[in-house]
């Protein structure tokens, strides 16, 4: 698959699966091939409507970046994209709780993790505690892209517990921002370059949760297709309890495509 503005082929895959101890499924995937421009959302398990707010928030993004991008004569820059998505996002959060909070408590709340390919990079943007990952393949160990806004990711950063620790503490559910929080939302935004064989990975905290990094990495290492390491992943997740939904979208990037054309500039 090649798009308009990415200097790359790739491949994708995504897969979502309620888990075994949930009874129903708050994750939503956002998969735009054609555009390049992937996400997963996690609903909130515990506000009353988080299953909605997941559907809400990967059905309007790719929306409101068409009526943008719509008019757009040039290729499109990382830098300019970043800004796009994360405006876009901010701005869909600032509505959704002006539009669903009765001036007592959040009703409709759920993380954003997306990655829009465009050049040679890959720009990350990010609301919540689902995660992407960058990993180069052979030996090179899994990176975790994005940063987790919750209460435990702030502990390991303050440097009172490990990373190990934070997949089991209280403050893992405790989410410090999120779409559908109070106004202003602050989304984090992320480029990285990107070359032939990276694998990216979007994933709930139904994944990253269940297995630790090495073990996602020992799949990934495997080169199956997307679909087949989406599957694994999926199966490896429940075998370890399956707590919570799984969401899982994986890109594999290709060759360099000489089709298209123009400068790559931030």
């Amino acid at each position: 698959m090649t798009t308009r503005h990415f200097n790359y082929t790739f491949d994708a895959a995504f897969r979502v699966d309620i888990g075994r101890q949930r009874k129903s499924n708050q994750d939503a995937v956002l998969f735009q091939h054609a555009d390049g421009l992937f996400a997963v959302s996690d609903g909130m398990g515990g506000l009353s409507h988080g299953e909605e707010a997941s559907k809400i928030v990967t059905t309007s993004i790719p929306e409101l970046l068409k009526q943008k991008t719509a008019r757009l004569k040039t290729k499109l820059t990382p830098k300019a994209a970043a800004k796009l998505l994360s405006g876009q996002l901010s701005h869909l959060s600032d509505e959704l709780y002006t539009n669903t909070h009765d001036g007592f408590y959040v009703s409709h709340g759920a993380t954003f993790c997306g990655v829009w390919l465009i050049g040679t990079r890959a720009v990350f943007v990010n609301l919540g505690d689902s995660r992407a990952y960058l990993f180069g393949g052979g030996e090179s160990p899994l990176r975790q892209v994005t940063e987790d806004h919750n209460w435990a990711a702030k502990l390991v950063r303050w440097g009172e517990i490990t990373k190990e620790q934070a997949r089991d503490h209280p403050g893992s559910s405790r989410l410090e921002r999120f779409a559908g929080m109070q106004p202003p939302a602050a989304p984090e935004v992320f480029i990285e370059n990107v070359t032939g064989g990276t694998q990216i990975l979007l994933c709930s905290d139904g994944l990253h949760g269940m297995l630790p990094d090495d073990e996602i990495a020992a799949i990934l290492r495997l080169n199956k297709t997307p679909t087949a390491t989406c599957r694994r992943l999926i199966v490896e997740a429940n075998a370890a309890g399956g707590r919570d939904n799984i969401a899982v979208v994986l890109i594999k990037i290709g060759k360099e495509n000489s089709t298209v054309t123009g400068e790559d500039n931030l």
